[in-house]
C-alpha cells in the first residue's frame, strides 16, 4: 500500500490511483479515433452533395408572369401568360383562377413549349365551375 498526503499534510493509505477511478483508456483508441474522423468526412461529402445536386436540380431558371386576363363568360377567363426560361427548356405552369369571394374556381396545366427565344407568350382559355373573378399562376417549373 503506497501513502499519499492529502491538502492537509495527512497522510491517506490505499486512495484509488487516478487510472483505477476512472478507467482504463481503450487499448484501440487510435482506430476508434480514425474510424470516426472517416465517419464525418463521409457525413461531410454526404450532406454537400445532397445539397449540390438539390440546388443543381431546384434552381432552373424560370419565371413567368400574368400581364393580362380577361374575363369572358361566367365559365371562362383568358390569360395571357409571359414565360421566361431558356430556349430549350419545356416548362409547365398551374393557371388558376379565383372567384370574387377568393374560392378557386378553376385550375389548369399549362405546357410552354420550348422556342427560339428566351420569353414565351401564349394565351390560355381556362374553364372555371362559377364566375371567375381573377386569373394567377401557382408556380412554374421546367420539366
Amino acid at each position: 500500500m503506497s501513502e499519499i498526503s492529502d491538502a492537509g499534510g495527512s497522510a491517506v493509505a490505499d486512495r484509488p490511483d487516478r487510472a483505477d477511478r476512472y478507467g482504463r483508456r481503450s487499448p484501440r483508441g487510435g482506430k476508434d479515433r480514425g474510424l470516426r474522423i472517416a465517419f464525418v468526412v463521409f457525413l461531410a461529402v454526404l450532406v454537400s452533395g445532397t445539397v449540390w445536386f438539390g440546388l443543381d436540380h431546384a434552381n432552373r431558371d424560370v419565371s413567368a408572369s400574368i400581364p393580362s386576363y380577361e374575363v369572358t363568360s361566367d365559365q371562362t377567363v383568358e390569360a395571357r401568360i409571359e414565360v421566361r426560361k431558356d430556349k430549350d427548356d419545356v416548362a409547365v405552369c398551374i393557371l388558376r383562377s379565383r372567384s370574387a369571394d377568393g374560392t378557386e374556381v378553376g385550375r389548369k396545366e399549362v405546357r410552354i413549349p420550348a422556342a427560339d427565344s428566351k420569353t414565351v407568350t401564349v394565351v390560355e382559355v381556362l374553364r372555371t365551375t362559377a364566375r371567375p373573378n381573377t386569373a394567377e399562376l401557382d408556380g412554374c417549373r421546367i420539366l
